[in-house]
């Protein structure tokens, strides 16, 4: 091997050692932590080893599946509303004056430099009954707290905290969408408009195929980021009313500094990521498998 073949690895150590000690080190010491009944504060770690102890318990938690179930409801409704509204506003700006579309954009991007956690206390006192803006807004067709209880009803308060991660989010779809429309030539739409296509036909002719990458993109960011949901929830209903809105972050969180009970919070925080990776993972795969045959195709 020659003296040169080395400078391939030497260039890459350093990232492999931030790699090493900042992703791969810490998932090896949560899947060990989880296979012990340790508790925060325990100085004899290592003598209460459980094995799959902590998974079996998790399976047979109620309120693990509950959370479960509101994890997967939160970000199914989050990535629709994500890329529905997103889209909508990417081809309202696209279809903007040129002189306008650079105004536009910066206010839109705003609640991108909101903390979640702000964002969440922001949207807590807009669902305020008494005073809250969502409520004088619904003052004026005649309803109140009765017809949408809001943060207080159990079937309703999940539905505000996916509002107020649309609003958080949304700027971020509209950013790498409208990067997207802008790389699409113009000779497209105008060959689309001689042949008598509608505004409609050419977003699902020419648009949505073309902005498919983006759309992934915005798929593993944001499903990944909506399945480990945490700030938003903690900071609207804390896991309320009943566990209707508790997330698995938020349990494993309440297991770990309310319960002390690390070994299970940590069994908890590994299954979050298998079920990111077993939805995701799976989405990509067979995304990417299907892209190479087309390519091949092609």
């Amino acid at each position: 091997m020659e003296r040169g073949d080395f400078l391939p690895f030497l260039l890459l150590l350093p990232v492999m050692l931030v790699v090493f000690f900042v992703m791969f080190l810490p998932l090896v010491y949560g899947i060990v932590i989880s296979l012990f009944d340790y508790h925060m504060g325990d100085l004899d770690f290592g003598r209460d080893f459980v094995g799959l102890g902590n998974y079996i318990r998790m399976m047979q938690d109620k309120v693990f599946w509950k959370s479960t179930v509101n994890t997967l409801y939160f970000t199914a409704g989050a990535i629709a509303g994500d890329l529905f509204f997103g889209t909508l506003v990417s081809v309202w700006i696209q279809s903007l004056n040129e002189r306008i579309r650079p105004i536009i954009r910066p206010i839109v991007t705003i609640p991108l430099l909101v903390s979640p956690i702000i964002i969440g206390l922001i949207w807590k006192y807009m669902f305020n009954i008494n005073g809250g803006m969502v409520y004088w807004i619904l003052s004026w067709f005649g309803l109140g707290a009765e017809q949408f209880p809001g943060l207080a009803g159990s079937a309703t308060a999940m539905l505000c905290a996916i509002i107020a991660h649309w609003w958080q989010v949304i700027p971020f779809v509209v950013i790498v969408l409208s990067s997207g429309l802008v790389s699409i030539p113009n000779d497209y739409y105008e060959a689309a408009e001689m042949d008598g296509a509608s505004f409609i036909q050419k977003f699902f002719k020419i648009s949505f195929p073309s902005l498919m990458p983006q759309y992934m993109v915005i798929l593993l960011f944001n499903g990944v980021d909506a399945i480990k949901v945490f700030d938003i929830i903690y900071a609207l209903t804390g896991g309320g009313p009943n566990n209707s809105t508790m997330s698995l972050s938020l349990y494993a969180y309440k297991n770990a500094f309310d319960h002390f009970d690390m070994g299970y919070a940590m069994a908890i925080s590994n299954a979050t990521m298998l079920i990111s990776f077993l939805v995701f993972g799976i989405v990509f795969v067979r995304y990417n498998a299907k892209a190479r045959k087309e390519g091949i195709k092609g």
